[in-house]
């Protein structure tokens, strides 16, 4: 039998972000073993992985004020306990944003010092090789703020904090209930002023007096933060429980797939869904359809621009169930398969619009006129290109 144990912890990087430095650990372990490591530790009972996180920074660093700024991905990993009892681990992975620098090493743990270096020669200094890949998806996020440069939001963080701590209050007596954030907020592209915090909850139905707390809360935490703040519901298929459509089905579908890439678990646990697979065609056709033939709401230019995101995303997440969804990432893979689309110069104008800060708001209406073009396209792209793959030969 493995033993089984849950992680969290997190790589907190300086609010400069024209020197970005990163946070180590230099410890020595009870058998003697030197590592160099960031701060993170095992989950208490009933703790969600970004509680854990924070209260592991904290312990271990002494860093009290830090901010959430996105999530980096779950590890997963086999090795012998001390006893000889073969053991298994995850750990959850934050990014965090420190403007205070000032740290003290909790020396009861066997950590000797707790120094800020390069975030990009961190990977030299860590002990561990699996890490090196969660040092650079937060080097990859910290570039691509870089520019402008694009602050971590203190609005994100505050909201993020604020869901997770009272959610966890509401969800305490139900075992098989959580919610995690998804999205721009998950990623660490969150733009402030035009980004979204999206949410999705499991094991809650859709009336209930609990549903009905946490949808209360999240609009109090919204018009607070002057931010939209949505919760969408799904059941054991992954389905929405409001039967709000088969693109929000689709939708749910694909981000419950990707628990542990880039949606994390911030109250409850984990959810035991095991969601349904999109064909690839339907689900271009949804959001086709949707963008050319969709309501009024449907044309605001923000919601043509989502559109063509999932649509890319969609594409991306067929091809590597695994794959980075940031925008810069999915658009070289459109390239890699389909060089030239439009939808692929379409995403890589609008990356560049949201490093920019999300501005000049007539930036996004004239980006948003380009989306029916661009879908109609890749729709017929996909379509030959499944045909093409999927004909018999010789």
């Amino acid at each position: 039998m493995i033993r089984q144990y849950a992680s969290a912890g997190a790589i907190v990087v300086t609010t400069d972000l024209h020197q970005p430095r990163t946070l180590l650990l230099d410890q020595v372990r009870a058998t003697g073993e030197r590592q160099t490591v960031a701060a993170k530790g095992r989950l208490e009972p009933g703790e969600a992985p970004l509680a854990a996180a924070l209260r592991e920074v904290a312990e271990e660093t002494g860093l009290h004020h830090t901010s959430y700024a996105g999530y980096l991905g779950q590890q997963a990993y086999h090795f012998t306990d001390n006893d000889g009892t073969p053991a298994a681990k995850t750990v959850d992975w934050f990014l965090f944003a420190a403007d205070d620098t000032s740290t003290l090493a909790r020396r009861e743990e066997g950590f000797s010092a707790a120094r800020w270096v390069d975030l990009e020669a961190a990977g030299h200094e860590a002990s561990h090789a699996g890490f090196d890949e969660y040092l650079q998806r937060a080097a990859d996020i910290v570039a691509w703020r870089q520019d402008r440069p694009l602050a971590f939001s203190a609005l994100l963080d505050r909201a993020i904090r604020e869901v997770a701590d009272r959610a966890a209050v509401l969800l305490a007596d139900q075992p098989e209930a959580g919610i995690g954030v998804c999205g721009s907020a998950a990623r660490g592209d969150y733009v402030e002023g035009w980004s979204d915090i999206d949410l999705i909850g499991w094991g809650l139905p859709a009336a209930s007096q609990l549903t009905a707390a946490l949808t209360d809360l999240l609009n109090e935490i919204g018009a607070r933060h002057s931010t939209r703040v949505s919760l969408h519901l799904a059941d054991e298929r992954g389905h929405d429980v409001r039967s709000a459509g088969a693109v929000y089905d689709m939708k749910l579908q694909a981000a419950l797939r990707r628990v542990g890439i880039d949606l994390p678990v911030i109250a409850g646990t984990a959810p035991a869904i095991a969601p349904e697979t999109v064909d690839l065609r339907r689900g271009l056709q949804l959001l086709h359809h949707l963008a050319t033939h969709g309501d009024v709401r449907s044309n605001i230019a923000r919601r043509q621009l989502s559109l063509a995101c999932s649509t890319a995303r969609t594409i991306v997440t067929n091809h590597d169930p695994d794959g980075s969804l940031r925008l810069p990432d999915v658009v070289r893979t459109l390239e890699q398969r389909w060089p030239g689309s439009q939808l692929g110069a379409l995403l890589n104008d609008y990356d560049a619009f949201r490093r920019a800060g999300a501005e000049p708001a007539s930036t996004a209406a004239d980006l948003a006129t380009r989306v029916p073009d661009a879908l109609t396209e890749l729709l017929d792209l996909a379509s030959s290109d499944t045909v093409a793959t999927t004909s018999p030969t010789g």
